[in-house]
């Protein structure tokens, strides 16, 4: 994937699913370090109706599981916990994260990242919103760290979780995250 080379399109994220779930807390005084991407192993469907379903399960009690935002295959998201609250997807690190999940899975071999553009770049305004707005810094970290990873990167502290995937182009959302950053800083 060519970064340089993607046309950015409209600098913030198009918010087309709001539904504030149940699935949520306070963050007790604690202060987002970490962005945390995550794909929710699903199929993505033309239109909004995959990102009102992922929003009808974060807001069932039976999931016990939740994320800031969704994006889709269309380049479109949805919303479901505010940033000033605690979404429910990395266990240990919940207080300390923002998250956003994608529709999509790692482990169908058939779905590549590289083929995917519309939500790569989503998920890269999100991140570029989030830096700007929580001062989280637009690099790959640790656990410990401040900047972003993968749900796979926070281990068993995390959940121990696969996604999204070895073949996740982390650092190429990251540059792409990084020319957002730069253009909305200008505005």
């Amino acid at each position: 994937m060519n970064v340089r080379r993607i046309e950015l399109g409209r600098l913030s994220p198009q918010v087309t699913v709001r539904r504030l779930v149940a699935n949520q807390s306070s963050r007790n005084g604690l202060t987002p370090r970490l962005i945390v991407v995550h794909d929710t192993e699903s199929h993505n469907r033309p239109g909004n109706a995959d990102l009102a379903a992922i929003g009808e399960w974060f807001d069932n009690p039976a999931a016990r599981a939740s994320a800031h935002v969704c994006t889709d295959g269309d380049g479109n998201s949805g919303r479901f916990v505010a940033d000033y609250a605690k979404a429910w997807s990395c266990v240990n690190y919940n207080g300390l994260s923002l998250n956003v999940e994608q529709i999509g899975g790692s482990t169908d071999p058939r779905l590549t990242w590289d083929h995917r553009l519309p939500e790569i770049r989503e998920t890269a305004r999100w991140l570029a919103r989030w830096s700007l707005l929580h001062g989280i810094p637009l690099r790959r970290t640790s656990p410990d760290g401040h900047g972003v990873v993968r749900h796979m990167d926070l281990g068993v502290a995390g959940g121990n979780h696969n996604d999204p995937g070895p073949g996740y182009p982390l650092d190429d959302l990251i540059a792409l995250a990084r020319r957002y950053a730069y253009h909305l800083a200008r505005r």
